[in-house]
């Protein structure tokens, strides 16, 4: 028998998409997700619905927990301020999840040579490396999107 596997799609970048996105590339449900986090009260999976809509942002513990449950980085699922190199290189990632046969141009030598942006630089170049291997078959859709999730340039040091 042949594995499959499936990938949800994202309905949009926020925040809210991709924990909605992550939570059902686990196989969990709203509930599963509500009594990992031991909450409470007549409707437990509310707290879950409103990150899931953008009405609430998780508070940094709970951001924290939800990187335990899902098995990310903390760069996949949090609120992007575009502070750290990062989060730039993760809204490419996602961007690619959205529009998956778009292609992204990056020219690097036009940008300016600073510490954030050689970053930069590093994690997109890390990035292709795994696009190609996932091209020439040296690595599945599903390893592709699995290192994605789990990227962080200081990993590459």
């Amino acid at each position: 028998m042949k594995n499959y596997f499936f990938k949800p799609e994202l309905e949009n970048l926020s925040q809210g998409a991709r924990l909605k996105f992550v939570r059902e590339l686990r196989y969990m449900s709203k509930p599963n997700v509500a009594e990992f986090l031991e909450l409470g009260g007549e409707k437990p999976t509310d707290s879950i619905d409103k990150y899931e809509r953008n009405a609430r942002e998780p508070q940094p513990e709970r951001l924290k927990d939800l990187v335990e449950l899902f098995d990310v980085s903390n760069y996949a699922i949090r609120g992007y301020y575009f502070v750290y190199p990062n989060e730039v290189i993760y809204q490419h990632m996602w961007e690619e999840e959205l529009c998956p046969y778009s292609e992204f141009i990056f020219d690097k030598d036009a940008m300016k040579k600073t510490f954030y942006n050689e970053d930069i630089i590093r994690g997109f170049e890390a990035w292709e490396e795994m696009k190609i291997r996932r091209e020439n078959g040296e690595i599945s859709d599903s390893e592709y999107i699995e290192w994605k999730l789990h990227f962080d340039l200081k990993d590459l040091d």
